[in-house]
């Protein structure tokens, strides 16, 4: 009965890992020397490492999509800097699990993915307590294109995915739900 109800928690908390284990892989990493597809290529996977001229990129998309008004920017300026500093953590975490990679373990790996995960989920969290209060300070019309933005984001990071793991299986992703 016990293992009844742990199984369903079980599956929710490895979710962002199958997830983020999805994510880009090389599709010449996903065949075995045979030719064929190697089905547990993608559980030695680490995360996208984005360049710093692209978390710049984005910032000043970000910056501009949102309407950033000179009072907000005050409450910008934390955000931008948490979305570079998260950006190199990432990328020196990245880094480091790649350089090991080759030597760890299979237990020693999940643990070193574990611990990225970890990370990436305290920087999100300190990035989205600067980002509250930002959108507090944003106009109705501001919230609005916001959260429309954000949704959107989500579809499109979806859709991305769908059409990496399509192309990596040698396939076609399948249409993207539509943005609410």
């Amino acid at each position: 009965m016990m293992f009844r109800r742990f199984l369903p928690a079980a599956a929710l908390l490895m979710l962002p890992a199958m997830a983020m284990a999805a994510d880009q892989q090389p599709a010449a990493a996903t065949q075995t020397e045979a030719g064929t597809p190697n089905p547990t290529a993608p559980l030695a996977h680490t995360p996208r490492d984005p360049a710093p001229e692209q978390v710049e990129a984005h910032i000043k998309t970000l910056h501009d999509e949102l309407g950033i008004t000179k009072k907000q920017e005050a409450l910008w300026a934390p955000f931008a800097q948490d979305m570079r500093d998260n950006g190199q953590r990432l990328h020196d975490a990245i880094e480091d699990r790649r350089s090991k990679l080759p030597t760890l373990n299979a237990v020693e790996n999940m643990q070193s993915y574990a611990e990225l995960v970890i990370e990436r989920a305290h920087d999100m969290q300190t990035l989205n307590t600067a980002f509250a209060s930002l959108y507090d300070s944003f106009s109705k019309k501001q919230r609005k294109h916001a959260d429309t933005l954000f949704r959107e984001g989500d579809s499109e990071h979806t859709a991305a995915q769908q059409a990496r793991a399509a192309d990596a299986q040698g396939g076609t992703a399948p249409a993207a739900p539509p943005a609410q």
